[in-house]
């Protein structure tokens, strides 16, 4: 009896492995190039499709946190975007690299001194 259930718990652990599908190399070569020439939101909703159905690709999770991290720059470095536009929108991503990987240092510092900014100014952080 023991061994049945333990046969049962091996090959259901091996049908769940088996479910996730491989991420197609060449969409996701073409997902970073769009990140890469600053078509940022076109890349990172390719990528984000891409990790509902395989989750835990640790290429495509590679390929997620560099272009979170490279959305949020674009607009936390950028001086034609206006503060109320450029730290929710930094910060939003930020959280996003975070979510992937909780010990990111850029995006805990960037993410932190965004939060520091709001509060020097008695506002409330957003929700992002």
């Amino acid at each position: 009896m023991k061994q049945i259930l333990i046969l049962t718990v091996i090959a259901a652990a091996f049908i769940l492995g088996c479910s996730e599908k491989k991420v197609d190399p060449e969409k996701l070569n073409h997902a970073n190039a769009l990140v890469n020439s600053g078509n940022f939101e076109e890349g990172v909703n390719l990528l984000d499709d891409m990790a509902k159905s395989s989750p835990t690709d640790l290429a495509l999770k590679q390929s997620l946190i560099s272009a979170h991290l490279k959305y949020a720059n674009f607009f936390m470095y950028n001086d034609s975007l206006p503060p109320k536009v450029k730290y929710p929108s930094a910060l939003k991503h930020y959280r996003a690299v975070l979510k992937i990987d909780a010990s990111n240092k850029d995006a805990q510092d960037n993410a932190n001194m965004i939060i520091d900014i709001y509060k020097s100014m008695g506002r409330e952080v957003p929700n992002v």
